[in-house]
C-alpha cells in the first residue's frame, strides 16, 4: 500500500517502509508535484517555487537533477511514475494516494452527505490524516505560503465537525477538545458557548461568552459578531430544548457602507408588499445583491412579526460546496425550535415538517447565494403567509415559471451611486483631493460593489498609498489590482465560482465571447463565432451575460475580461483564431451584402462576399442594411485593427467593401485607420495594393491633406498601368486630378480628368463613365464655365437615369443647382439643390450634405445664408471635413459682414484662413478673395 503525505512532512511510504525522498530541495519537488498530482506544473513554475527568488546558476539542470532521482526514489511504486509532459514535470499517481487530496475529497463528501452520522465519521477520518506540521521542515516562500493554507483548511474542517456535531446533539465531543483561543477564534468561542448551554450549564457559558466579548473589545475594540450575540440573547431568554423558542431573528448585520440603490429598494417594498410574495433578485457576482438584500429585510424587520430566517446556500461561494437543501432545512427547523432529537430522518419528511411550522406564520424567509431552481424549492415555507427573498446570479427560470416569483435583475450602480459608495468607505475629502483618479477608479471598476469595495479596504488598509497608484495598478491589471488575496474577496473568483457552474458547450462559448472586439454583440454574429445561439440564453441566465433592450448581447466588461483571459488560459491558438476568423467571415458576408442595397451600382468594385458560418443576411431594404453598417461599424473596425497575422486578408477584403460607405457616411478617421491597416497588409504590386492606394488617397484629399492623397492616388496609377487595370486607372485619375483641381492647376486637373474619362469608356462600365463626366462638369463649373458644366453634368444624370444610381444622382443634382446659380437661374438651383439634400439625407449620405448645404448657403444671404452655413460647419467639424469646414467659416464670414456683424465676420474669416492654411495646397481664388475680404474686414472694424 501507498501512501504520499504532504499534511505531517514530506514523505513517501511504501508498505509501511518510509522511502528515501532526498535533501530538502529536493522534496520540495516532490511536494509540489504531490500537491498538483496528476497535473503539468511547468518547468518555470517549478522552479520558482524551489528556489523563489534564489535559483541556482543553471536551475533547469538542477531540477532536471532532482526528478532523475525522484523517479528512482519512486521506480518501484505501482502506478506512481513522474513523467516529462508540454514543457513541465506530471506525477502520476491515485490522487487518494495523497493525503491532501484524500483529506479534500473526504471534506467535500462530509459537505453533501445529507446523513448526519455518516458525514461525522467522514470528518474525522478526514482530521485524522493531520498528523504533524504540513510540509515538515520545508523552508521557502512558498512553502509557508502553502503551510498557511493547508493550516487554514485544517481549522475550518475541524469547526464544521464542530458545526456538525452541535446539531446532532454531540457537544459534549465540542467541549472535550482542547480551545485554542484568541480573538481570531470568535466562530470557536461561539460553539464552545453554544455547548455549554446545551450541556445544561448556561451560567459557565455566559461567564465564556463575557470573556470573549472582553477580549474582543480590548484587544480590537470590537463587539461580538451576530453569532455571538444571538446566541447570548438565547441563554438570557431560557430558549433551547423544553422552553419557549424566541422567533427567529436570522438576518446578517446590513452592511455599513450601504448606499444608493433606492429605486430597487423601492422596487423591493412593491413585489413584498403582499404576504406570501416570493421575489428573486439576480444579477453577476460582485454587484451586491446580498448587501441589498439584507439592506431592505432589516429595514423592513418589524413587518414580520413572527421573525425571519436567513440560509446562506453557498451555491457561488468560492471557498465551500453548496449546501444541500437536506441539511438547510435541518437548520431551518433548529431556529424555529425544533430539537435535533425530534427532526424526521427522511429529508421529505423534514421538508414538510417545515413548511407545517411556517404555515399561518408572518415569516421572512431569506434564502442567499441559491444555485438553481431544483436547490431552493424545497425551502419554500408553507401556506401565503410567509415573504421569500432569494439572491442568485441564476434568472431561476423554472421558479418563475411554476412558483409564481416575482424577479428583480440588478444592474451595475450608475456613476453617481458608485461614487457615494467609493465616498462612503473613504471620505469625500479623500475623493476631492484626487478627482481624476477618483473618476478612473470608479470607472475602471464598473459600476460593481465588491470592486469598489475592494480597493476601498486597499486604501483603508494602506493608507499612504494615493489614489492615483491604485488607480495606475487597475489600468495596467484590472483584475489582479481587485483581488484582495482572499477568495471570499477576489473578483476572479466570484467570476470563477459562475463559470464552474456552465456545462462545456457554455463554457468555451463564454470564453470565446470574451475575445469578441466590441462591447455588444448580435445574435447572429455571436451565433457566427460560438455556433449555438441557444448557449447565450444559458449565459444570460447565468448573468454572465445580458440581452439588451436592443436584442444585443453584452458582457459587462470585467466579467469580458475575465473570459478573454480564459480563453487565453484554456484555448490553444488554432481555437481561438478559428473563432476569430468565423466572426470576421460573418462581417464580411452581412457587410458585402448590405453594400449591395447602399450601392448596388458599385458590385464591379467590390470583392466577392464571402459566406458566414451563422445565419445568412437578409435586409429588408437599403435603410436596413445602412442601420446595420451603421451599427456594427465600430465592431468591423476593432476586428481590422487588432487582427492577427493570419487574418490580413479579411482585413484586405473589408476595407475594398467599406470604403464607399465610410465615405459617404463621413467616417473619415475611422476609414483612414481601416484603408491605411490594409494598406500595409497588401502584396507589392498588387492590385490590392493599389485599391488600397486608391482608398487611402481618397480619405486623405477629404481630411485636407493633399500632398498627402496625391502620392498614394500616383501609387494607385502607377500600378494600375503596370497591370493594365482599367478600373483603377481611371479612378485614380480622378484622385489626381481632383487634388490639382483644388491646387488650382486647373490644365493639369482637366487633362487627367479627360484621361479618366477615356479610361472609364475603354472599361465599358457605364456608372466609371457618368463619374468621369461628373467631375469633368463639376471642374468646369469650378471654373465659372457653367453652360459646358451643364453639358457635362447632364450626360452623367443620363446615365445616372439609365442605371438607377442613386448615389451618382444626387451628386449630380448638387451641381446642377450650382449651374443653374450660376447661370442666373435661381428657381431651378434651388430645386436641384433641395433635392440633392433630400437625397444626401434619406441615404444618409454626410459628404453630399455638408457640399451641398455650403453650396445652396452660398446662393441665399442674410439670416438664411448663416443658417445653411451654421448647419455645414456642425456636420463638417463632427466628420472632420476640413475644406468644407473652411467653405463654411468663409461664408459665415461673408455673411455676418454684409449685416455688419464685424466682430463675428472677423472671427469666422480669420478661422477661414487658418482651415485654409492647415490644407496643403488650397484653391488660389479662394484664398486671394478671402485675403481681400477679411483685409477690409480688420479695416472696418479699426474704423
Amino acid at each position: 500500500m501507498v501512501s504520499m503525505r504532504v499534511l505531517c512532512g514530506v514523505d513517501v511510504v511504501a508498505d509501511g517502509v518510509r522511502l528515501d525522498v532526498g535533501h530538502a530541495r529536493q522534496r520540495d519537488v516532490l511536494a509540489v508535484l504531490l500537491l498538483e498530482v496528476d497535473k503539468v506544473v511547468p518547468v518555470d513554475r517549478l522552479i520558482d517555487r524551489v528556489w523563489a527568488e534564489r535559483p541556482p546558476a543553471q536551475p533547469r539542470n538542477a531540477l532536471y537533477g532532482y526528478v532523475s532521482r525522484l523517479r528512482r526514489a519512486l521506480a518501484a511504486l505501482d502506478g506512481v511514475t513522474i513523467e516529462r509532459d508540454h514543457g513541465g514535470y506530471v506525477l502520476r499517481a491515485d490522487p487518494q494516494t495523497v493525503d491532501i487530496h484524500r483529506f479534500e475529497n473526504l471534506l467535500a463528501r462530509a459537505k453533501t452527505t445529507a446523513d448526519e452520522t455518516t458525514a461525522l465519521a467522514l470528518y474525522d477520518e478526514a482530521l485524522t490524516l493531520w498528523r504533524g506540521r504540513p510540509l515538515g521542515e520545508l523552508d521557502s516562500p512558498w512553502a509557508d505560503s502553502v503551510r498557511d493554507d493547508l493550516e487554514r483548511k485544517h481549522e475550518v474542517a475541524r469547526l464544521d465537525r464542530n458545526e456538525l456535531r452541535l446539531r446532532s446533539g454531540a457537544h459534549a465531543q465540542v467541549l472535550a477538545e482542547p480551545a485554542t483561543g484568541g480573538v481570531v477564534g470568535e466562530r470557536e468561542a461561539a460553539q464552545r458557548i453554544e455547548a455549554l448551554f446545551l450541556d445544561g450549564r448556561p451560567a459557565d457559558a455566559l461567564r465564556e461568552y463575557e470573556e470573549v466579548r472582553s477580549r474582543l473589545a480590548d484587544e480590537l475594540g470590537a463587539d461580538p459578531g451576530p453569532r455571538l450575540r444571538r446566541l447570548h440573547e438565547r441563554i438570557l431568554a431560557g430558549g433551547g430544548p423544553g422552553g419557549e423558542t424566541p422567533a427567529p431573528q436570522q438576518l446578517p448585520a446590513a452592511p455599513l457602507s450601504f448606499t444608493g440603490r433606492t429605486d430597487e429598494l423601492a422596487a423591493l417594498d412593491r413585489l413584498l408588499a403582499a404576504p406570501g410574495a416570493v421575489v428573486v433578485v439576480s444579477g453577476a457576482g460582485g454587484l451586491g445583491k446580498t448587501w441589498l438584500v439584507v439592506r431592505w429585510a432589516t429595514d423592513h424587520a418589524s413587518r414580520f412579526a413572527d421573525g425571519q430566517l436567513y440560509v446562506d446556500l453557498r451555491g457561488f461561494d468560492p471557498v465551500h460546496e453548496p449546501m444541500p437543501a437536506e441539511r438547510a432545512v435541518r437548520g431551518l427547523l433548529g431556529a424555529l425550535g425544533i430539537a435535533p432529537t425530534s427532526i424526521p430522518p427522511e429529508p421529505e419528511a423534514q421538508a414538510a415538517l417545515y413548511r407545517t411550522l411556517t404555515t399561518g406564520r408572518r415569516l421572512l424567509v431569506v434564502l442567499d447565494n441559491v444555485r438553481d431552481t431544483e436547490h431552493v424549492v424545497p425551502l419554500l415555507p408553507g401556506g401565503s403567509s410567509c415573504s421569500v427573498l432569494i439572491t442568485s446570479r441564476h434568472e431561476l427560470g423554472g421558479l418563475l415559471t411554476t412558483h409564481g416569483a416575482n424577479t428583480l435583475p440588478l444592474r451595475p450602480l450608475d456613476e453617481r451611486q458608485a461614487r457615494d459608495l467609493l465616498a462612503h468607505k473613504l471620505g469625500a475629502a479623500q475623493l476631492a483631493d484626487e478627482p481624476g483618479a477618483a473618476e478612473q477608479i470608479i470607472r475602471q471598476c464598473g459600476g460593481m460593489s465588491l470592486a469598489l469595495a475592494i480597493v476601498g479596504a486597499r486604501v483603508i488598509a494602506q493608507p499612504e498609498r494615493r489614489l492615483a497608484a491604485i488607480a495606475a495598478e487597475l489600468r495596467d491589471s484590472r483584475l489582479d489590482a481587485l483581488d484582495t488575496g482572499e477568495l471570499t474577496a477576489s473578483l476572479r473568483a466570484v467570476f470563477d465560482t459562475t463559470y464552474r457552474s456552465l456545462d462545456a458547450a457554455s463554457a468555451s462559448a463564454f470564453r470565446l465571447l470574451g475575445l469578441a472586439p466590441a462591447d455588444d454583440i448580435e445574435r447572429v454574429a455571436a451565433t457566427a463565432m460560438i455556433g449555438d445561439s441557444r448557449l447565450l440564453r444559458v449565459l444570460c441566465a447565468a448573468s454572465l451575460m445580458e440581452e439588451t433592450p436592443q436584442g444585443r448581447f453584452r458582457m459587462h466588461d470585467l466579467v469580458k475580461l475575465y473570459a478573454s483571459e480564459l480563453a487565453v488560459e484554456t484555448d490553444d491558438t488554432p481555437i481561438r483564431l478559428a473563432a476569430s476568423a468565423r466572426l470576421f467571415d460573418h462581417y464580411l458576408c452581412w457587410a458585402s451584402t448590405a453594400m449591395e442595397w447602399v450601392s448596388p451600382d458599385e458590385a464591379y468594385l467590390r470583392p466577392p462576399a464571402t459566406r458566414s458560418a451563422g445565419p445568412q443576411p437578409r435586409f429588408a431594404d437599403g435603410y436596413a442594411a445602412r442601420a446595420w453598417l451603421d451599427a456594427e461599424r465600430t465592431t468591423m473596425l476593432a476586428m481590422a485593427t487588432g487582427a492577427p497575422e493570419s487574418l490580413s486578408g479579411h482585413v484586405i477584403q473589408l476595407s475594398a467593401t467599406l470604403w464607399r460607405y465610410l465615405y459617404i457616411g463621413a467616417h473619415h478617421n475611422e476609414a483612414l485607420t481601416l484603408h491605411a491597416t490594409a494598406l500595409e497588409l497588401t502584396r507589392p504590386g498588387t492590385k490590392e495594393k493599389g485599391f488600397a492606394h486608391q482608398a487611402v488617397g481618397m480619405t486623405l484629399l477629404v481630411l485636407g491633406r493633399y500632398g498627402d492623397a496625391a502620392g498614394h492616388f500616383k501609387e494607385a496609377l502607377t500600378i494600375a498601368l503596370d497591370q493594365g487595370n482599367e478600373l483603377l486607372e481611371s479612378i485614380a485619375r480622378i484622385g489626381t486630378a481632383s487634388v490639382d483641381d483644388l491646387r488650382g492647376e486647373s490644365a493639369t486637373a482637366r487633362n487627367q480628368y479627360e484621361l479618366a474619362l477615356v479610361t472609364a469608356r475603354r472599361s465599358g462600365h457605364a456608372l466609371l463613365e457618368g463619374a468621369a463626366l461628373f467631375h469633368i462638369g463639376d471642374h468646369f463649373r469650378r471654373n465659372g464655365d457653367h453652360r459646358t458644366a451643364n453639358g457635362y453634368l447632364r450626360r452623367s444624370g443620363a446615365i445616372a437615369l439609365d442605371l438607377g444610381s442613386a448615389g451618382l444622382g444626387g451628386l449630380v443634382f448638387a451641381a446642377l443647382g450650382n449651374t443653374h446659380a450660376g447661370l442666373g437661374q435661381s428657381d431651378d438651383a434651388d430645386e436641384h439643390f433641395h433635392r440633392a439634400l433630400t437625397f444626401a439625407r434619406s441615404c444618409r449620405n454626410t459628404n453630399l450634405e455638408i457640399s451641398t448645404l455650403n453650396e445652396l448657403a452660398a446662393t441665399k444671404s442674410g439670416s438664411e445664408a448663416v443658417e445653411l452655413y451654421e448647419e455645414s460647419l456642425a456636420l463638417a467639424r463632427r466628420t472632420g471635413h476640413l475644406y468644407e469646414r473652411a467653405r463654411a467659416h468663409y461664408g459665415l464670414g461673408t455673411a455676418h459682414r454684409a449685416a455688419g456683424n464685424r466682430a463675428r465676420a472677423t472671427f469666422h474669416l480669420e478661422t477661414a484662413l487658418t482651415a485654409y492654411a492647415e490644407l496643403c495646397a488650397p484653391e488660389a481664388d479662394d484664398v486671394h478673395t478671402l485675403l481681400a475680404t477679411l483685409s477690409g474686414s480688420l479695416h472696418d472694424s479699426d474704423k
